[in-house]
């Protein structure tokens, strides 16, 4: 559970911004009013973001602010207002960001800031840049905001690591004056590649607005002058994660079952002709398995949707923990499910798909008061056909006939 540390001497302000959190993320939340109460909160306690006041009855000066920091927690700063006196006191602490609670829509914004705050945990950008100046600059910029940050001196450089980084990288920060390969022919190589909701480029510069252009011509998403501040560049930067997320959760809705997470079927049928192609480019034998919950419907009839809703889900936990190849996993609707699997031999095969269907026929479900189990029959075939309809056409007639002979069974034909 990711924990969120809490700190400000209003009752009023601590009920709203728990409330804004909660509706937004499933967070746990540690709340405390005074500097001595939030010392023994992080003696004891891990925190993976704090929200601090400036002004405690015990700390006027932002110590709490400091407190936190030393203990390596990202912290977004609340103040009542930006008087000179806050502002000098802001300005100097490695904080992410500060928000004023002058309303309930500022309020708002907590949550949205702390989400970025815990994704970015997970997040990795590059920096471009022959400067070890810039790149030293935005390097404690971008860990700030608890970014993970990756180096590069020049654009061939950045080619060869953003190889390295297995698709890893969400966001490019490039320079464009660079020996061997500039930020342009960079941006332009990247393109190639990698479209903007795959990967964010940021271009910086310390060139006018002909330079600006030409980067967003080139297929930039955004563009910065040298010198900026830091809450320029940290709110670029966001803004252009937040719009690759937000790319990536119109994907998924597109592409992926809304209950089980699990792949849908028309991105199933869009993405496994190539995976058919190469292997018969590498003379490389495919596996396709058509794979259904036996007396499925008595499952619903007996217990209910929800705990039928509960047995769906439950697949999922036991096919990513048995199907250790690569595959794409598919719900094709209802209770049947269609996987593709690579670079198995058959005997491999056969004993994973016995150790799939073992694994079910063991495994307990308990919702409240009821337990229950369920089998699964297994169709499969293994080899290469035309396409990957025909190939799905025998597994299904692998599954019919193991329904037919008495379920909970795998059959296989080449």
């Amino acid at each position: 559970m990711t924990n969120v540390l809490l700190v400000d001497d209003s009752k009023f302000i601590q009920v709203l911004v728990k409330d804004v959190l909660l509706q937004k993320l499933n967070v746990e939340i540690s709340s405390s009013y005074t500097l001595q109460e939030t010392k023994k909160l992080l003696k004891e306690n891990h925190f993976d973001v704090a929200i601090v006041d400036i002004n405690l009855p015990d700390a006027q000066n932002g110590e709490a602010i400091d407190l936190t920091i030393k203990h390596g927690i990202p912290v977004v700063v609340l103040t009542a207002g930006m008087n000179q006196t806050s502002k000098k006191i802001i300005t100097k602490k490695d904080i992410v960001e500060y928000i004023t609670k002058s309303d309930p829509e500022t309020i708002k914004y907590v949550a949205t800031v702390v989400e970025r705050v815990l994704k970015n945990k997970q997040t990795h950008v590059m920096i471009v840049d022959d400067s070890k100046s810039s790149r030293k600059l935005m390097k404690t910029y971008l860990e700030k905001l608890n970014i993970n940050v990756v180096e590069a001196t020049n654009g061939q450089e950045a080619l060869e690591k953003i190889e390295q980084c297995k698709n890893n990288l969400s966001l490019i920060i490039t320079d464009n004056d660079m020996d061997i390969m500039n930020g342009m022919e960079l941006t332009t190589k990247l393109r190639e590649k990698y479209s903007k909701d795959q990967l964010g480029i940021i271009a910086v510069s310390a060139s006018g607005r002909s330079l600006a252009t030409k980067f967003l011509r080139h297929g930039a998403n955004d563009f910065v002058h040298k010198p900026f501040t830091f809450e320029e560049f940290s709110s670029r930067v966001n803004l252009n994660l937040e719009l690759i997320d937000l790319f990536k959760k119109i994907k998924d809705n597109a592409n992926k079952d809304f209950l089980t997470g699990l792949y849908n079927r028309r991105y199933f049928f869009e993405n496994s002709p190539s995976k058919l192609s190469k292997a018969k480019q590498k003379h490389e034998n495919l596996a396709v398995a058509m794979l259904d919950i036996d007396h499925f419907k008595k499952i619903n009839d007996e217990y209910g949707h929800d705990v039928g809703d509960i047995a769906l889900k439950e697949m999922v936990c036991i096919l990513q923990k048995v199907l250790t190849t690569s595959s794409i996993v598919a719900r094709f609707g209802g209770e049947e499910f269609c996987l593709l699997l690579e670079y198995l031999e058959l005997k491999d095969l056969q004993n994973m798909m016995e150790t799939l269907r073992l694994e079910f026929e063991k495994n307990i479900i308990k919702v409240k008061d009821i337990e229950f189990s369920y089998t699964v029959s297994i169709g499969l075939y293994y080899g290469l056909l035309d396409s990957i309809e025909d190939m799905i056409q025998i597994a299904d007639q692998c599954l019919y006939e193991a329904k037919n002979s008495g379920r909970n069974k795998v059959i296989i034909k080449q």
